[in-house]
């Protein structure tokens, strides 16, 4: 890899030298300025081309299909009587007779109002 001030410094020849092995076309048309931007951009384009292939590939973004909300309840218990009660657990169905009779009521009430 070549600086401008090494470039700078050497003759012609051993610029148009440089230019092929970097493969620059046309290169002997050039004047010694013009050769010596040529190679540093040639340099600099394929030391980019490098630079990105040596980079770690991003990682992917992993999505999960479901989450989990959980919420918590408190409870409080009683100190004085000492005697614990059994909670009702929140997903309980209640029976089918009780179910059927709340049903039966609710039919009678709206018979009413009509």
């Amino acid at each position: 890899m070549y600086d401008i001030l090494q470039l700078n410094d050497m003759l012609v020849p051993e610029l148009l030298d440089i230019a092929e092995q970097l493969h620059i076309s046309d290169a002997k048309k050039l004047s010694k300025q013009d050769l010596v931007y040529k190679i540093l951009d040639s340099q600099a384009i394929a030391d980019s081309k490098t630079a990105n292939n040596d980079e770690k590939p991003k990682r992917k973004r992993i999505v999960k299909a479901t989450t989990a909300i959980s919420t918590e309840e408190a409870f409080v218990e009683d100190e004085g009587d000492g005697a614990e009660e059994a909670e009702p657990e929140k997903n309980q169905k209640p029976p089918v007779k009780k179910v059927k009779a709340l049903q039966k009521r609710n039919l009678l009430k709206m018979n009413q109002l009509l």
